[in-house]
């Protein structure tokens, strides 16, 4: 069974020495792991698909190589989603949503992050300076913008309840704002 992109680049995390880290990348030198390296640090390659994950089954259950698909199979069909072409939107999401549940859930992930160009979230060694000592030619002069880390912070947001029913209270605003922020009110 051959490597799979995903095993590839942790390897490449579990490497040592930088050396060995470039010497991996160019022993599973293949066009899908090229590709999605690219795609991830140049800014000419830009994703026609909206930001964060689509609704899709991940099936976590199925071992790898038991998948309907792989990625060096549907690596020649990214070109739907990287340039504008003549599918709607529509069928574009679709399609990609079908790619993600034909792969092994860990190339999806991959994909994924390569699409928002989170690709150095999940493997911080693969870096632009690692894939140009790898592979020299592959990625341009300017590199395209990387996301920082974050994490996700979502904020709670307080509605003043109605004075519709038999029985419900009326809060302002600036009290339930207390109540959130001091919760022994």
């Amino acid at each position: 069974m051959k490597t799979t992109v995903p095993q590839v680049l942790d390897e490449v995390e579990k490497a040592n020495t930088f050396e060995e880290k470039v010497s991996t990348l160019q022993k599973y030198n293949t066009t899908a792991l090229r590709g999605l390296l690219n795609m991830n640090f140049n800014p000419g390659l830009v994703f026609n698909l909206p930001q964060g994950d689509p609704p899709f089954k991940k099936r976590t259950d199925l071992p790898i190589g038991t998948t309907e698909s792989n990625l060096y199979a549907e690596y020649r069909r990214f070109y739907i989603w990287l340039t504008p072409n003549e599918l709607s939107r529509t069928r574009r999401e679709h399609l990609f949503i079908q790619l993600l549940e034909g792969i092994h859930y860990t190339e999806a992930e991959l994909v994924l992050a390569v699409k928002d160009r989170k690709l150095t979230h999940k493997w911080p060694s693969v870096s632009a300076d690692l894939v140009r000592a790898a592979f020299p030619t592959l990625l341009p002069e300017v590199l395209a913008e990387i996301p920082a880390i974050t994490a996700d912070k979502k904020e709670i947001k307080a509605k003043p309840k109605k004075a519709s029913g038999a029985g419900s209270k009326t809060d302002s605003a600036e009290q339930i704002q207390i109540q959130f922020l001091d919760p022994a009110l």
